[in-house]
């Protein structure tokens, strides 16, 4: 049973290797001065270009800006310091299975959501096939099993069955949960509609921006086993329901049950490839291996890109979807430290993840069918991740059995099973000593929820918090970014033309706040200067 120490290379078919679209020519100069008289061309194409965006990182937000910059004509690069894009959306394969890295599910692929909307302004739609889940999840309590239906209705029924006396409660707070979503939607569809959408806060939103979950919660709901059923989905933020904020953790509860709970057929990677394809496609450029060493700020504006490897690109806007401890922390200079008094560097940062990916032979039973699982061995989810303590014999852990509706992830009569725990910033230990053992531990408490899997084992192995951060370059491993509190810090660094995309910008965390940020920092863009 072979368990390596990393997480490996997504496995599917984007072509890596560095191309140039279309006749394009990529700028190449060298120095990591903030002068550009220190700087040595170096141009393998022969002829320097301005592009209009240089985009820093490939996960959802900056695939999301460069496929509607790309998809508007503008000469966009995405510059990519793994070998395959996508960010957390990575897949990888062992042998003939195909674990998604990181990623359960995502909202936006309904027939009018973010990622939709963007791949048919690429072209490329039908080339995606989605399968939506329902269940969206299982949540399991001790002593109750509570399935989380995809139709909202249905849901609000089945908690109505469970706890009678809160009918009205449970009414009233998915009505309060809807029109705060409804705010969301809205500053959406002004986005794709107006070039300056989103830069308002509608009224709901406002009343509602300063509360955490629990105390949004307790505007409706009085039974804390009922509270603790509506936050189940708090691990997904990696916060607990008193220190989460409310609109975050309303915004991802709201989008499964609006816009679908998602996986695309074949892992998650299957989408940041199409849409890197779909990029290309329209002239815009992708490059892997291109880690980002410095972008430079000469006159109040981002002016040029310099990869570790050397390569320069000039640009008139620059997109980060990376850590801006990775882009911004380190620059040097006078202009770096105007910079850097903006950023809120103070910010606590999100808690990594410990993942265990798995393979078994044979069927496999998870409770209600559902291919998505959280345990819980308590009802007070402010005590279990407040803060979460990793790693104890409890039952507490989430798990993804992916196969249960793609069987394409494994061979006929095998299933894929992922499992992760929390670990929170600033966690401790020796990961290279611990792994092996801790990878077991979290096999012994998968096998709680799926009974005699580790005795039909195929393969198994384990990603650590030094493994995201190595793969990913997030700070710690970081697995949303800042913390998603009430406080989360806004970004104003005096830059014009540098927008921070993804779960390091406002929107949040997640994948769909992830691709709006995007979607939402192209759109400005066009409409100042391009």
């Amino acid at each position: 049973m072979r368990q390596p120490h990393h997480l490996p290379i997504p496995w599917t078919g984007v072509d890596r290797r560095r191309t140039v679209h279309r006749g394009g020519v990529l700028p190449s100069l060298h120095g990591p001065s903030s002068s550009r008289s220190a700087s040595v061309g170096r141009s393998p194409w022969g002829t320097a270009v301005t592009w209009d965006a240089v985009v820093v990182g490939s996960g959802p937000g900056g695939l999301s800006c460069a496929a509607i910059l790309a998809a508007e004509g503008r000469k966009v690069v995405v510059l990519e310091q793994g070998a395959s894009p996508g960010g957390y959306l990575a897949s990888f394969r062992r042998g003939r299975y195909i674990f998604d890295a990181a990623v359960d599910c995502i909202a936006g692929l309904d027939p009018g959501g973010i990622f939709t909307r963007i791949l048919k302004e690429l072209g490329i739609d039908e080339k995606l096939q989605r399968i939506r889940l329902d269940p969206i999840r299982v949540s399991l309590f001790p002593g109750l099993t509570v399935r989380v239906d995809a139709r909202l209705e249905e849901y609000i029924e089945r908690l109505v069955r469970l706890f009678p006396a809160e009918r009205k409660g449970i009414e009233d707070h998915f009505r309060r949960a809807g029109e705060m979503y409804d705010d969301l939607e809205s500053m959406t569809s002004d986005v794709f509609g107006e070039p300056d959408g989103a830069t308002r806060l509608p009224a709901v939103l406002g009343l509602y921006r300063d509360l955490s979950y629990s105390e949004f919660l307790g505007c409706d709901i009085r039974d804390r086993r009922l509270a603790a059923v509506l936050s189940d989905r708090c691990p997904f933020l990696g916060l607990s329901p008193r220190r989460v904020s409310a609109v975050r953790m309303v915004s991802l509860v709201m989008s499964y049950f609006r816009s679908g709970a998602f996986r695309p057929a074949g892992g998650h990677q299957r989408l940041a490839d199409l849409l890197v394809d779909g990029i290309r496609n329209k002239g815009g450029e992708f490059l892997s291996r291109k880690a980002v060493k410095t972008i430079f700020v000469e006159g109040g504006r981002c002016t040029r890109v310099l990869t570790e490897d050397g390569d320069e690109f000039t640009a008139r806007h620059v997109v980060s979807n990376a850590d801006p401890h990775e882009t911004l922390y380190r620059r040097n200079g006078d202009e770096s430290q105007r910079v850097l008094a903006g950023m809120p560097f103070d910010h606590r940062v999100s808690p990594s993840f410990f993942v265990l990916y798995a393979a078994i032979s044979g069927g496999v039973s998870p409770p209600e069918g559902a291919s998505s699982i959280g345990a819980f061995d308590r009802f007070d989810l402010d005590a279990l991740l407040n803060p979460y303590l990793p790693f104890r014999e409890t039952e507490s852990l989430g798990i993804s059995v992916p196969t249960v509706t793609d069987p394409s992830l494994a061979p006929e009569g095998h299933h894929v099973v992922i499992a992760h725990e929390l670990v929170p910033a600033g966690f401790s230990v020796d990961w290279n000593r611990a792994k092996d053992a801790l990878a077991k531990q979290l096999l012994r408490k998968a096998e709680r929820v799926l009974p005699g899997m580790s005795a039909r084992l195929v393969h198994f192995e384990a990603a650590t918090p030094l493994t995201l951060a190595r793969y990913t370059r997030n700070h710690g491993g970081a697995a949303f970014g800042w913390e998603q509190t009430p406080e989360f810090p806004r970004l104003r660094h005096g830059i014009p033309n540098l927008y921070q995309v993804g779960h390091w910008s406002e929107t949040g965390s997640g994948v769909l706040a992830a691709a709006w940020s995007g979607v939402r920092a192209a759109k400005r863009m066009m409409k100042d200067t391009l």
